[in-house]
């Protein structure tokens, strides 16, 4: 546990919406029911905030970092689930989909590298 968590993270999300800076966003997570010889994986959207923000020329330097991949910052206290690799976020009308997702120092939103 960090000395960011809780308190500051609340105070962060609290101000990031206050300002306005996110935006509506849908997480969609695939879940599996029925027996484990015949799984049925269903898609379910959770609605969430976020905002779209690019990756910097450093950022493509020796990493799995494409030219085209997009950093998609999402509320933590906004969405549900723990978004994972494989999953999509639609947002700003465009859907990526997850490829790596890490949880900021403050516990304030999920960073996801997005492609499309």
């Amino acid at each position: 546990m960090s000395i960011l968590d809780g308190y500051l993270a609340e105070q962060l999300s609290d101000a990031l919406i206050n300002a306005d800076i996110p935006q509506s966003a849908v997480v969609t997570v695939q879940e599996t029911s029925g027996p484990a010889w015949e799984p049925v994986i269903t898609d379910v959207p959770y609605d969430c905030s976020g905002w779209i923000d690019t990756y910097s020329t450093i950022d493509h330097v020796d990493s799995n970092v494409q030219v085209n991949d997009r950093k998609v910052f999402i509320v933590a206290s906004t969405l549900a689930v723990t978004p994972v690799p494989g999953n999509t976020v639609a947002i700003a009308g465009s859907t990526f989909s997850i490829i790596s997702v890490a949880l900021d120092p403050a516990g304030c939103a999920w960073v996801c590298q997005c492609r499309t």
